[in-house]
């Protein structure tokens, strides 16, 4: 039996037929691929996490129940810490949920375009997909999500607001009129929530199919830590605590943490920034002869052109890397391009002058 036979024999065919997760990686001096926070914690934080690292024992493990941190989380948005679980980023937390719920829901509705992985963890463990476009103008089709909902009770309805990878939200009252009628489980996919859009975790206390998604990796400046945590009604959250894996973060990340959410308003600070620098990149890209440059409450703006591919090429030869999102469905000739800091979108302003004069 060759090896080609011998993983079609014990590879469940919804992962066999998967096309994986994949990015490529390439170095370039300005960063603006993934949505990271471009500002760095300061030296005086990482050498008190540091510190810790040092003196703890490695030969034991980190602790059962991360306590202290789920506190911490819960203070930070407001609920009980029995609402709360952490893992190894959102997007194990993901993969917990759609493993918690696949069962019973068997369907889930998403939105694309939108992250992929949510349609990567369905056809993974061989759950209907139920695709309801964003409309023209890439905003969420509120009619169409309620009329799926309706037509499909009881599935697992996955939003994200902000919504990556094109910056769009939900507004509050659209989403709760969702939830009006939605007997299912809802996930809502909140990572960039700091940088605009509204607070769901303020909305579980009224709606107890809701759980909510959050990460360390961009406002928080943490996206090494692989750290990310949900939120969700405290009898619901001791159910899915059953299935997550123990011992899933490790002692260093654990600490960190709590230190990154002892200096909060360092944070604060930084995502206040970036939403200028947005604001400041948005109003530039805007004026320049783009299809689309669209609004974004996120730390990325998503823009349209024909010439995508020799854009990209050039920003990259300028060293400066940005997403192509163009295999996204409704995302033909898109670049995603994430805010950096001040100095970096001015190499990127520079370089998209030279272009578009080049043109």
């Amino acid at each position: 039996m060759t090896k080609n036979e011998l993983a079609k024999t014990l590879i469940n065919d919804s992962v066999r037929n998967l096309k994986g997760y994949h990015l490529e990686p390439e170095n370039c001096a300005v960063k603006l691929n993934q949505n990271e926070n471009p500002r760095d914690w300061p030296p005086e934080v990482k050498e008190k996490a540091a510190r810790f690292f040092v003196e703890r024992p490695w030969n034991r493990y980190p602790n059962f129940i991360p306590d202290n941190l789920k506190k911490m989380l819960a203070r930070y948005v407001d609920v009980d810490p029995c609402s709360v679980i952490v893992g190894n980023g959102s997007n194990e937390m993901l993969l917990v949920l759609f493993l918690s719920f696949a069962e019973k829901a068997k369907s889930v509705i998403i939105c694309p375009p939108t992250f992929t992985v949510y349609r990567l963890l369905c056809d993974g463990l061989g759950m209907r997909a139920v695709s309801v476009g964003l409309d023209n103008d890439l905003q969420y089709d509120i009619g169409a999500i309620k009329k799926a909902v309706e037509e499909n009770p009881g599935a697992m309805l996955v939003l994200s607001s902000p919504n990556n990878p094109v910056g769009n939200t939900m507004s509050e009252d659209d989403f709760k009129d969702i939830l009006d009628i939605h007997t299912g489980v809802c996930v809502l996919d909140q990572a960039y929530a700091e940088f605009g859009g509204f607070d769901g975790t303020k909305l579980i206390s009224a709606y107890p199919n809701l759980i909510v998604t959050r990460t360390f990796s961009k406002a928080m400046a943490a996206a090494g830590l692989r750290l990310g945590y949900m939120v969700g009604a405290a009898d619901v959250i001791a159910e899915i605590n059953k299935i997550k894996l123990p011992y899933n973060i490790n002692f260093f990340t654990e600490h960190a943490a709590t230190v990154i959410l002892d200096n909060t308003k360092i944070m604060e600070e930084s995502v206040g920034m970036i939403i200028s620098e947005r604001d400041e990149l948005y109003e530039y890209l805007a004026a320049l002869p783009f299809d689309n440059v669209y609004p974004s409450a996120a730390n990325f703006i998503l823009v349209r052109t024909p010439q995508k591919q020799k854009l990209f090429d050039h920003l990259r030869d300028d060293s400066i890397l940005v997403r192509d999102v163009s295999s996204y469905p409704m995302l033909n000739d898109c670049l995603r391009i994430g805010v950096g800091t001040k100095d970096e979108n001015a190499k990127l302003r520079e370089s998209m002058n030279i272009f578009f004069e080049r043109e």
